[in-house]
């Protein structure tokens, strides 16, 4: 059966898939069985499986399996990057850091399946040396983060030499809350961007 009747077919006598939105089906799909069981369970046989598709209709998207995880690292960057820049133009919180800190939270706590397929990726690419922090190029949500942090953080005439401490708590804390809100142990009966702001606005300084 070839890649086009794959795609079309049903799936659980409901659901079907068409060429332009199966490998992303076949991405979100990913997303979830790697949250639920974890990367030693995966494969794309499991995956095809799920989705209502044969294998080949999968491999005809990707290579291999760390074809899809690149893949799943491309998609949930360019959502996460879209969330930052939307945070930067609506500056909801009269800060750009602030709004970028809340957003980022937020993002997070919304997709909780995200958190750990983006960070432990390889394709990050995060440098910090004595006086800098490098991101690599494909990784643009925290390109975003670390222009528009500096590019605040300048307005307040802050020495150039302390920028990169400065970034770094920024990141040090919008990161550590979101892997809080993604903590399964951890249960907070508030909310958790109402939270971000508070701490972002009265414990760090700008």
């Amino acid at each position: 059966m070839n890649d086009d009747l794959e795609q079309n077919k049903i799936k659980n006598g409901k659901d079907s898939y068409h060429h332009k939105n199966l490998k992303e089906a076949l991405i979100t799909a990913g997303i979830d069985m790697i949250y639920q069981d974890g990367i030693a369970a995966f494969s794309l046989r499991k995956l095809s499986k799920k989705v209502g598709v044969s294998p080949t209709a999968c491999y005809n998207h990707f290579k291999n399996l760390e074809d899809l995880l690149q893949s799943i690292f491309d998609y949930i960057s360019e959502q996460f990057a879209q969330a930052l820049s939307e945070a930067v133009e609506k500056n909801e919180y009269n800060s750009i850091t602030i709004s970028m800190g809340c957003e980022y939270v937020k993002f997070f706590a919304e997709h909780p399946n995200y958190f750990s397929l983006l960070f432990d990726s390889k394709s990050l690419g995060i440098e910090i040396g004595e006086d800098h922090i490098d991101f690599s190029p494909i990784f643009s949500p925290m390109e975003i983060f670390k222009e528009n942090t500096l590019k605040e953080l300048r307005t307040f005439r802050i020495p150039e030499e302390e920028l990169r401490d400065d970034l770094l708590i920024m990141w040090g804390a919008a990161h550590g809350l979101a892997a809080m809100a993604n903590m399964r142990g951890i249960h907070y009966e508030g909310d958790w961007v109402s939270l971000t702001e508070n701490l972002l606005r009265r414990k760090i300084v700008l």
